[in-house]
């Protein structure tokens, strides 16, 4: 017999679940734990049991497109782009903004004022997410980027 389950959060417990059932013969048992390969800035950063931060691996950039008022950017990226099922994205590099919705094709950032002279239109942001899932479930091909942030590779997902 083939038993698999999820188990990112609690990879442990779901493992031990599925090890030792007596009497229905030979079981071969299958973790499926995706965000070990990514992390995530959200949901697996507050819930993970293992001590220690992982990094997360995993982050969608988008361009702010307008500047509608002071206090609001709206950048391209929305739900057709990340997961938005568990957090909204987060913006890395700005201490005081934060994304309020998405809609389709764009996010809507509340701009602090701390960051305000930083969120112009044209300006590349770097976002957080929180749930790799359901971003891998968006994107058939995802770019790894080097250090210097050039794509390096293409990875395929068959999600």
């Amino acid at each position: 017999a083939l038993v698999t389950a999820g188990g990112s959060t609690y990879f442990d417990l779901v493992s031990d679940e599925l090890t030792g059932w007596a009497g229905v013969g030979p079981v071969r048992t299958v973790l499926r734990s995706g965000c070990y390969l990514t992390h995530d800035d959200g949901l697996y950063g507050r819930t993970s049991p293992l001590t220690g931060a992982f990094r997360p691996a995993l982050s969608v950039w988008a361009q702010v497109t307008s500047r509608p008022e002071p206090d609001l950017a709206l950048v391209t990226m929305g739900r057709r782009d990340v997961s938005f099922d568990q957090d909204l994205p987060m913006a890395h590099s700005l201490s005081d903004s934060v994304v309020t919705k998405l809609n389709d094709q764009h996010a809507y950032l509340r701009v602090g004022a701390a960051d305000r002279d930083r969120v112009e239109v044209g300006t590349w942001l770097e976002f957080g997410i929180s749930h790799p899932c359901t971003v891998f479930d968006k994107w058939q091909m995802i770019p790894v980027l080097d250090g210097g942030g050039r794509v390096v590779d293409l990875v395929r997902t068959f999600f």
